[in-house]
């Protein structure tokens, strides 16, 4: 009926909106702070005033800036009382596994993708393979199958030729998870949280972080300001990003969500050898070599330091 209005942080992930046009709907985009927090009041002024067609709200957690929402439950919540229901982007469960999840946010819809958290490369059987987690008072409107009985009583037709997804990648996504187990699955989240912040402190000195949460820390990933180097050396994110991961760890995209800025992120199926786990590993400190308009000068000593056996 009405309700066709979907909110959207500036901080999402760019599959969000275009998710929402596809599907016929109208995007309005809510304000971050200076720190990259989706901006509450913002968040209700948009909700409130719009109330009436107000559909829902495509949220990352943590988000796509690399931060936890500490308002997160308040922002759902703000939500709900003006009607709208609430999709959670599950690209980064990576940092969620083992200490809370979508249900306990109070989300009404997450895409659960197998990428970075289940041991699926990105774009591994399809962009963001996985399967769809809905509320219990959603199940009914899941999508049905011509000839497999699935889906709810009042769900649309087929959206997939196969209703459970990949059949070459989930085997891959079920074996990972038997073999890590409850506890194993709850330390490979720690770690990637882990080795994010000590990837962040490495490169404090010499690249600017661009946002932290409250007490300095990032999340599952965190975001390079490249912006002073093309000023002062004529040198972009895309001189840098090849040589940063020379075969070696998780590079996010460039120029995402943020102009001008790099994203790195640390996947929770990542060996000791590709990512650096611990402060045993001593990552080089020395000023990185701007002199030359290269991608290896500036990062590809780094990475290759910080990896056994290099």
């Amino acid at each position: 009926g009405n309700r066709n209005i979907i909110l959207i942080p500036s901080s999402a992930h760019g599959t969000n909106p275009a998710s929402a046009v596809m599907a016929g709907y109208h995007v309005v985009v809510v304000d971050c702070d200076e720190n990259g927090n989706i901006d509450l009041e913002s968040l209700r002024s948009h909700a409130e005033s719009k109330k009436e067609n107000l559909a829902g709200f495509m949220v990352t957690y943590p988000s796509t800036h690399g931060v936890f929402e500490e308002e997160i439950v308040e922002m759902i919540s703000i939500i709900h009382k003006n009607g709208g229901q609430v999709y959670m982007d599950g690209a980064n469960m990576n940092a969620q596994i083992g200490f809370t999840n979508p249900a306990t946010i109070g989300a009404d819809v997450c895409h659960l993708n197998l990428h970075k958290t289940f041991a699926i490369p990105h774009g591994g059987g399809g962009p963001g393979v996985g399967p769809i987690a809905v509320a219990e008072h959603l199940a009914a409107f899941l999508p049905g199958h011509p000839y497999i009985k699935t889906g709810g009583k009042k769900g649309i037709t087929t959206v997939s030729a196969s209703p459970f997804g990949s059949a070459s990648i989930l085997p891959i996504s079920y074996g990972y998870i038997k073999m890590l187990g409850r506890e194993g699955l709850k330390k490979s989240t720690a770690m990637a949280i882990l080795n994010a912040n000590y990837l962040a402190s490495s490169l404090k000195d010499f690249y600017d972080i661009l946002y932290t949460g409250k007490r300095g820390f990032v999340g599952h990933e965190m975001i390079l300001d490249c912006r002073k180097f093309k000023a002062e050396t004529g040198i972009t994110e895309l001189d840098i990003t090849p040589g940063s991961t020379p075969g070696k760890t998780s590079s996010g995209p460039s120029t995402l969500p943020v102009v001008a800025t790099q994203e790195f992120r640390t996947v929770t199926s990542a060996s000791a050898v590709t990512i650096p786990v611990g402060p045993i590993l001593a990552w080089p400190m020395d000023p990185p070599d701007l002199s030359t308009k290269t991608s290896s000068s500036i990062f590809t000593k780094l990475w290759l330091a910080g990896t056994p056996g290099k």
